[in-house]
């Protein structure tokens, strides 16, 4: 391999390149890239691509819940941008000082086109080239469909003419910054997944889940084809994860205890399982994942709302035993009201974001129960069960729509924060009642700089705001190009 110092200044450039000047400035001379090697080093290095940053995913869906009592006794322990998304504020947001979840996937994105800009021209073996070639175009596809189900409107017919994402395929700081439409978006993503497909791994690597392969493709697809509503191809595309694969359903009666914590004055001491305590060396290899993706919070402190609570079986479910912690807010110095928080990975700042086995299962079973069985919707989600639960207790459903509602409420107990978002929006756009999803907060009145304690106010998530509005920092730095979404 050519040296590792060129790698090493390769790497730094992109992760410390901002999106703002990536996508507005010339870009300064970089260290020569020579051999597939290097490149391939580029996308082995896990932590650059596996962390969707989100405070939409944290704050802004009726699983978190940060009441009135709460806050006035805990100020503190929230920051003003942390409440302009709980109160999903249009203007809070824009004036935001940065997104860091535009900025993160942008600089993927920019990680994949240097890729794909120097693969044919570098030396180095024929099948690292492929798979590299591989990896690249399924990290910008990705991102994009990240982007795309924040920024944009949800995908249906309907939307298809409405603003897309600035679609950048090349490193050329000139390349234009317009946004494309939502067709041209979703048609791109296409685009690059057909040339991901062309990768020639089967299976997911245990050892690098990070890694594209087959499998990992078509575990996204049936998510991809699920939110499209096309639920044939959803179920195709999961028969195909599902088959003889690396990835595996971790049995949660086996996850052992971790390290808990003590606190005086008064007294409590909260109960962890061993998940908690690991750090990216370890959760980074967690077996469910065909593809690894995190949701990372910085705060540390996804809040339950009592909606979600109240869906799990207290008793038998282990997610609800092993990463509800009640008085959990103890960890954030907050002692009244007791507080849960929701914790998987380390110490709550990680949730599994890509596709998991656990999901393709979900996948699968919603898209039967939408096409009305029942039956077979309930055998897929219960597979999932029989790994979830201390005491197994099987789900049952009478017909269509009572499927449809076990199916939905699973997998809000399967995949909290990490996922709500992205479902709310696609419920949003599908002709079916029981869809139907309103998020309301009973709150104070939340400004630009502050929240103001003695104006109570009520807010209700309205279908236009479930379009993230791009940050001003980013409009200005498009020097107009960018334009913002209509609320």
């Amino acid at each position: 391999m050519k040296t590792i110092q060129s790698v090493i200044l390769i790497t730094g450039l992109i992760l410390f390149a901002g999106c703002k000047k990536y996508l507005s400035e010339e870009p300064k001379k970089q260290a020569s890239i020579q051999t597939v090697e290097q490149l391939e080093a580029l996308v082995d290095y896990a932590p650059a691509f596996a962390y969707v940053t989100s405070l939409t995913a944290t704050y802004s869906t009726d699983d978190a819940e940060i009441t009135k009592e709460l806050y006035k006794n805990n100020p503190s322990a929230f920051t003003i941008d942390n409440m302009q998304y709980y109160v999903n504020s249009v203007s809070g947001v824009v004036g935001a000082a940065a997104d860091a979840l535009w900025n993160g996937e942008y600089k993927k994105i920019f990680t994949a086109n240097l890729i794909l800009a120097n693969i044919d021209q570098v030396t180095g073996d024929e099948i690292i080239r492929k798979r590299v070639r591989a990896d690249a175009y399924f990290i910008r596809a990705y991102s994009y469909w990240v982007l795309a189900n924040y920024y944009c409107a949800p995908y249906s017919d309907a939307n298809l003419g409405s603003m897309g994402l600035p679609l950048k395929k090349t490193v050329d700081y000139t390349e234009p910054l317009k946004r494309a439409t939502l067709k041209e978006t979703y048609d791109f993503i296409l685009s690059d997944i057909a040339e991901a497909q062309k990768v020639a791994n089967d299976d997911v690597d245990p050892v690098r889940a990070w890694r594209v392969s087959k499998k990992a493709i078509a575990a996204f697809m049936s998510r991809y084809y699920l939110f499209t509503g096309n639920y044939d191809q959803s179920l195709e595309q999961a028969a195909q994860a599902l088959g003889s694969i690396n990835a595996k359903l971790v049995d949660y009666k086996t996850l052992k205890p971790g390290i808990s914590k003590s606190y005086t004055s008064p007294a409590a001491t909260l109960n962890y399982v061993e998940q908690n305590d690991w750090q990216p060396a370890k959760f980074l290899y967690w077996p469910e994942f065909y593809y690894t993706r995190y949701t990372y919070t910085a705060s540390q402190w996804y809040l339950p709302s009592t909606a979600l609570l109240n869906l799990y079986d207290t008793q038998n479910d282990l997610r609800y035993k092993s990463f509800m912690i009640p008085n959990g807010g103890r960890r954030m110095s907050v002692v009244t009201p007791a507080a849960f928080r929701y914790t998987v990975f380390s110490d709550g700042k990680y949730l599994p974001d890509g596709p998991t086995i656990a999901e393709v299962l979900l996948n699968k079973a919603e898209a039967l129960a939408r096409k009305g069985d029942a039956a077979g919707a309930m055998d897929a989600v219960n597979i999932l069960r029989l790994k979830r639960m201390s005491t197994y207790i099987p789900l049952t459903a009478s017909g269509k729509d009572e499927a449809i509602k076990k199916v939905l409420e699973e997998r809000r107990r399967e995949m909290p924060f990490a996922m709500r978002w992205y479902d709310i929006r696609r419920f949003s756009v599908n002709d079916y009642p029981g869809d139907n999803v309103t998020v309301t907060r009973d709150f104070f009145n939340v400004s630009i700089g502050a929240v103001d304690v003695n104006s109570p106010k009520t807010y209700t998530l309205d279908a236009k705001r479930l379009l993230v509005p791009i940050n001003g920092v980013e409009m200005d730095a498009s020097k107009g190009q960018i334009q913002q979404n209509t609320y």
